[in-house]
């Protein structure tokens, strides 16, 4: 049996990632958040009153996923649905005084998470490693389209 490549660049980007989640996990842990409702938190913060389905798009999760997260969020008032005025089977998600503010807050936490992630990397070598990421996301994305067929 072949084992693991322990140097191929793969392994290297799994490994990293999850040490920034769990990093982030646990900057997140005092503000009772979970790193998937903090991306939907801070997306919502740019967009004021989105249908469930639009945050889906943005989020890349499934209408039962969403629903569940909402219902947790909506129970500690950080985002309130209200009726869409257009279309009155569905409803619109908005953020409340109390989401606003916890974006703002935990989004400094993240600012200096952000760069101290950085320290030591020269800009020109965080746009090569940015140039590069961006090339293997579009790579997975265009493998999983031919699985899909």
């Amino acid at each position: 049996m072949k084992r693991c490549n322990e140097e191929s660049l793969g392994r290297h980007i799994y490994i990293t990632a999850q040490e920034m989640r769990n990093f982030a996990e646990r900057l997140l842990k005092p503000y009772e958040l979970t790193l998937e409702q903090f991306h939907l938190l801070k997306n919502m913060s740019l967009v004021d009153g989105l249908t469930q389905r639009q945050i889906c798009n943005l989020t890349s999760k499934t209408p039962a996923n969403m629903s569940r997260m909402l219902d947790r969020m909506e129970s500690k008032s950080l985002v309130a649905r209200r009726v869409n005025p257009v279309d009155r089977r569905a409803s619109l998600v908005f953020l409340t005084a109390k989401g606003e503010s916890l974006v703002e807050e935990v989004l400094e936490e993240f600012e200096s998470f952000s760069s101290k992630l950085t320290e030591g990397i020269t800009e020109a070598d965080q746009q090569i490693v940015r140039n590069a990421l961006a090339k293997i996301a579009r790579n997975t994305q265009k493998m999983s389209e031919e699985l899909d067929k």
